[in-house]
C-alpha cells in the first residue's frame, strides 16, 4: 500500500489540523511550496498569503507528531496543485532568522513499535550462511559489553528484493546559443566541472552568465555532472542550498528531467540548510517530496526515504520517522549500511542501548563492513542512551582491534571529509556486491582493509562526555595525550567543548579544572589558529565560551587579555565583535575602563 494512501487513511478523520506552507523562507523558496489558489474544500491545501495574519491557534504539542503527516496528506489530494510545478526565481541573499534551542524530547520504550516482516528468513541459510561468520565473532564482540542474548525473541527483518534501479533517462538537446560568448562560458563551466575541487561559488557565477534558464544550453551530461558537483558538500548551508534549488526550477520550468538522486539532494538541502532540523526544515523537505512522488512521479528509493527518516528523527518527529521505516518495508527496499547507521542515531535518541546494540549485530550478521564511522555511529549512540561506560568500553575495543590487525592492509585514515566520504560510500557498495554475489575471500579483504581505529571524530565524542557532563578533566587530559602521541589532529570543536568544562566545572575549591590547565588549553587552542589546523576557527560563539572560563577560573584582567590574544589571530565581523563585547561587559563590570586604557 503506498504511503500517502497510508497517511491519507489515518489522517482523514481530523479536521482540526491545517497545513500551511513553508512563510519563513518563501521569498527564497518557492521552489518548496506550492502556489496558493482559490478553491476551497475540506480536503484540499489552501495556502494563507504572506503578509495576512494567521487565522488558527498553533498547533498543540500533542498534534504536532501528526502535524506534518496532515500537511502532507491535504497537499497531495489538492487536484490544482497537483497540475501547477511552482517556480524559483531571482533568488536573492537572505539573512536567516536563527533557531531557538529546543528541547530534545524523548520517546518511551513502550511507545515504539517493533517492525515485523512478514516474510521471516532463515538465518546462516544459503551460500551466505558461512561468509556473514568471516568476523562476526571479532566485530559483535566489540559492543557485546553486557552479554545481553540479542537473538531471543522476535527480530525485525528487512525484506532484500536486489538492487535498485535509476530512473536517469532524458530526451533534452541543447538549445543553439545565442551569442558566441555563451559557448565560451559553457566551455569554461564543462572545464570547471572536471576538478572536483571547483569552488561551488565559481561553478554556480560561471553558470549564471547564461541568459536564463541556463540549463537549456546545457547537454543532459554537462547538467548532471553540475548538479552532482553542487550536490556534494560538507554541510548544507543557506547558500548551497539556494545554488542547488535555483538550478533545479530552471530544469522544472524548461520541462528537463530530474532524476531520482537529485530529488533526493533537495530534499536533503531543503531539511539541512540551517544545520539543525526543525519542523520548519522537515516540512520544506516533505513538500519536495510530495512534488518528486506526485507530480514528477518519480518513485522515492531507500536512499531518498533514508533521508527523509533522518530528518524526521532529527527534527523529533519519531511517529513520522516510524512511517518511512514501513514504507521501506513496503517498498521493499535494499538495506545497506547507511541506513542502519541513521538506525544506531535513532536508538541513540530514543535512550534504548539494546536497540543500538541489536542493530550492531544485525549490521555485522548482514555482511556490512564496519569501519570507524560504524563505530563513531555505537559510540555517540550509546552516550545519548545515557550508557557512557558502554561507550568507553566499544572505543577500548576499537583501539585493541585495530592494534591487531594487519597494519599494510589498512587504509589510511582519511584526510578530509571528501577522502571519508569516498571511501564510506566505496565500503558500503563494495560490501553489497560482494554480498549479492557470494565472493567471500573478496569480502574477508574488504574487511580487513577497513580502518578501524579511533579518528578526531571518535576522541571528540569521548572529550565532550567527559568535558561537558562526566566534568572529568583528568580523562580529557588522559585522551589529549592519546591524540597528540598518535598523531591525531585535535578538531578546533574539541577545544571548545573543554573551555565550556572550564566554564561549567572550574572556579570551584578542589576542582582539578584549574587555571593552570586552561592556559594549557588555551595555548594549544591559539597555535592550532595559527597554524591553520583543519576545522579549527573562531567564532563569536567559541571566543564567548573562552572568555566565560576565564572569567570562572582566573581574574578579570586575565579575561581581558584573553579577548586581546583572540583579537591577534581573528578578524570578527562588527555584528560579531559587537556580540562578543556585550557578553564581556556582563562578565566585567570595569570592562569601559580596561577597553579605554587599551584604546579599544
Amino acid at each position: 500500500m503506498s504511503l500517502f494512501r497510508t497517511l491519507d487513511r489515518t489522517t482523514s478523520t481530523s479536521a482540526t489540523a491545517v497545513a500551511r506552507p513553508h512563510t519563513r523562507i518563501r521569498p527564497v523558496l518557492s521552489f518548496l511550496c506550492p502556489a496558493p489558489h482559490t478553491t476551497t474544500s475540506r480536503r484540499s491545501f489552501r495556502a494563507r498569503p504572506v503578509n495576512s495574519p494567521p487565522q488558527l491557534p498553533s498547533p498543540t504539542p500533542e498534534h504536532m507528531d501528526s502535524f506534518f503527516i496532515q500537511a502532507l496528506v491535504r497537499a497531495a489530494s489538492c487536484s490544482q496543485h497537483a497540475k501547477h510545478m511552482s517556480t524559483y526565481r531571482d533568488v536573492l541573499p537572505l539573512t536567516f532568522t536563527h533557531h531557538k534551542a529546543r528541547r530534545k524530547s524523548i520517546v518511551q520504550n513502550n511507545e515504539r513499535r517493533e517492525l515485523k516482516s512478514t516474510k521471516p528468513g532463515r538465518e546462516g541459510s544459503g551460500p551466505l550462511g558461512k561468509v556473514r561468520q568471516f568476523a562476526e565473532k571479532e566485530l559483535k564482540a566489540l559492543v557485546d559489553y553486557y552479554g545481553i542474548n540479542l537473538n531471543a525473541g522476535s527480530e525485525a527483518v528487512l525484506p532484500d528484493e536486489g538492487p535498485l534501479v535509476w530512473n536517469v533517462g532524458s530526451d533534452h538537446e541543447p538549445w543553439p546559443v545565442c551569442e558566441d560568448i555563451h559557448a565560451e562560458y559553457i566551455k569554461e563551466l564543462e572545464k570547471m566541472l572536471k576538478n572536483e575541487q571547483t569552488p561551488h561559488e565559481d561553478i554556480f557565477l560561471c553558470y549564471k552568465r547564461l541568459p536564463t534558464p541556463g540549463v537549456v544550453y546545457l547537454s543532459t551530461k554537462t547538467i548532471r555532472a553540475l548538479l552532482h558537483h553542487l550536490s556534494i558538500v560538507e554541510r548544507a548551508s543557506p547558500d548551497s542550498m539556494q545554488r542547488f534549488l535555483s538550478i533545479l526550477d530552471d530544469m522544472k520550468s524548461s520541462h528537463i528531467h530530474i532524476t531520482r538522486s537529485e530529488w533526493t539532494s533537495a530534499i536533503y538541502f531543503a531539511g539541512r540548510f540551517m544545520g539543525k532540523v526543525s519542523a520548519d526544515e522537515l516540512q520544506s523537505a516533505l513538500y519536495i517530496w510530495r512534488d518528486m512522488e506526485k507530480r514528477a512521479g518519480v518513485r522515492g528509493g531507500l536512499v531518498t526515504l533514508n533521508v527523509l527518516f533522518d530528518l524526521a528523527v532529527k527534527a523529533g518527529k519519531y511517529t513520522l520517522a516510524e512511517t518511512f521505516l514501513k514504507e521501506m518495508l513496503a517498498r521493499k527496499l535494499k538495506v545497506h549500511r547507511h541506513f542502519r547507521v541513521s538506525l544506531l542515531y535513532y536508538y541513540g535518541v530514543l535512550q534504548n542501548g539494546d536497540a543500538v546494540r541489536k542493530t550492531y549485530q544485525e549490521l555485522v550478521s548482514s555482511g556490512d563492513v564496519v569501519d570507524t564511522v560504524v563505530m563513531n555511529a555505537v559510540i555517540a549512540a550509546l552516550i545519548r542512551a545515557g550508557e557512557p561506560a558502554a561507550a568507553e568500553h566499544v572505543f577500548e575495543r576499537m583501539k585493541r582491534l585495530h592494534a591487531t590487525k594487519a597494519v599494510e592492509n589498512q587504509t589510511p585514515a582519511p584526510k578530509n571529509w571528501r577522502e571519508r566520504r569516498r571511501l564510506s560510500l566505496d565500503l558500503t557498495y563494495k560490501s553489497l556486491r560482494l554480498t549479492q554475489s557470494a565472493e567471500l575471500h573478496k569480502q574477508t579483504e574488504l574487511q580487513e582493509f577497513a580502518p578501524i581505529a579511533p579518528d578526531s571524530r571518535t576522541y571528540g565524542l569521548m572529550i565532550r562526555h567527559h568535558s561537558s557532563t562526566a566534568g572529568n578533566i583528568d580523562r580529557v587530559t588522559e585522551l589529549l595525550d592519546e591524540m597528540r602521541y598518535n598523531r591525531i589532529p585535535i578538531d578546533g570543536t574539541v577545544f571548545i567543548v573543554i573551555l565550556y568544562g572550564f566554564s561549567s566545572f572550574g572556579g570551584v575549591r578542589y576542582s582539578s579544572w584549574t587555571r593552570d590547565k586552561l592556559e594549557s588549553v588555551w595555548a594549544e587552542f591559539l597555535k592550532s589558529v595559527e597554524d591553520g589546523v583543519q576545522r579549527t576557527w573562531f567564532s563569536s560563539m567559541s571566543v564567548i565560551v573562552a572568555l566565560k572560563a576565564f572569567k570562572k577560573c582566573t581574574d578579570a584582567e586575565r579575561t581581558l587579555r584573553a579577548w586581546e590574544e583572540v583579537g591577534r589571530v581573528w578578524k570578527p565581523s562588527p555584528q560579531e565583535k559587537e556580540d562578543v563585547v556585550r557578553v564581556l561587559r556582563r562578565l566585567v563590570p570595569d570592562y569601559t575602563f580596561f577597553d579605554a586604557a587599551r584604546g579599544g
